[in-house]
């Protein structure tokens, strides 16, 4: 499985760091600062329900922390991103009060991915200017993004960050895949359900065959096939394409030619799944 998972937050606030100690078990007092940005690949077991594991490759992207990265670089760095952690230094409040400015960012250019927050270098205690108060407004801004309160220096944290977001995103794959699996399957049934009669089938019968499943799913998956030219809706014109959401119950749907040849294919339920994908 390959995942591209980038760190984000301002300069200093112990990006690189935190990747060399938990990659390399390294720290070095010695601060260089990142420069455009900077990958670093691992391969890593992830433990899945039961005794399973999944096997990924990660590409963890170390970005710098120049507020020109969003202007100018945001599409090229942070498309395709599966996962972020963004990263804040405890002795500086503003650098947690702009997570948000980084993670909307990503979010607009990856979608809604899965997420975490690293409050970085609390081992420097006697200097820690965010609590309570602090965290409180960054908690409502995101309640479900997991915070991990990590040291570089030491090490504390580093671990349950980073395999808490490498877990997050592959339990999204996951489930993502799984979605898109039961949805192949739905659009396949109701695809055999319309082409096995002469004159289609209406919303309200598909609903009344379908009991068990929601009729926004059922809906949904209409349009797909309305896309792929497998079934068309009588109501539309030549090349119209009206959202099922839209017209009434009594609307009837009939298998064009394309969906027929799909439906009647001499081997069945496997090949309508491949074309109708």
């Amino acid at each position: 499985m390959q995942l591209k998972i980038v760190l984000v937050g301002e300069r200093r606030v112990g990006k690189t760091s935190l990747l060399e100690r938990y990659l390399k078990n390294h720290f070095t007092e010695e601060y260089t600062g990142t420069l455009g940005g900077r990958v670093y690949p691992a391969d890593l077991e992830v433990g899945l329900e039961g005794e399973d594991i999944a096997l990924t490759h990660v590409a963890f992207f170390d970005l710098m922390g120049e507020h020109s990265v969003r202007k100018v670089f945001a599409e090229p760095f942070f498309y395709g991103t599966q996962g972020v952690l963004a990263v804040c230094d405890v002795e500086r409040p503003k650098t947690m009060q702009l997570i948000k400015d980084w993670l909307e960012v990503v979010t607009s250019i990856a979608g809604p991915v899965p997420m975490g927050i690293a409050f970085n270098k609390i081992d420097r205690a006697d200097s820690m200017a965010i609590g309570p108060e602090e965290t409180a407004w960054l908690r409502k801004e995101f309640p479900t993004v997991p915070t991990v309160m990590t040291s570089a220096r030491t090490g504390k944290g580093v671990e349950e960050a980073f395999s808490t977001i490498v877990s997050r995103v592959v339990d999204s794959i996951l489930a993502s895949g799984k979605k898109n699996q039961s949805g192949r399957l739905l659009r396949q049934r109701i695809l055999l359900f319309i082409a096995g009669r002469d004159q289609g089938a209406s919303k309200n019968e598909l609903f009344a065959d379908f009991r068990q499943i929601v009729p926004g799913e059922i809906m949904t998956e209409l349009d797909h096939l309305v896309r792929l030219d497998t079934i068309a809706l009588d109501e539309a014109g030549p090349k119209t394409f009206v959202k099922a959401a839209e017209v009434p119950g009594t609307a009837r749907y009939r298998a064009t030619a394309r969906g027929k040849r799909v439906a009647e294919s001499p081997r069945g339920e496997e090949l309508a799944i491949e074309e109708i994908m």
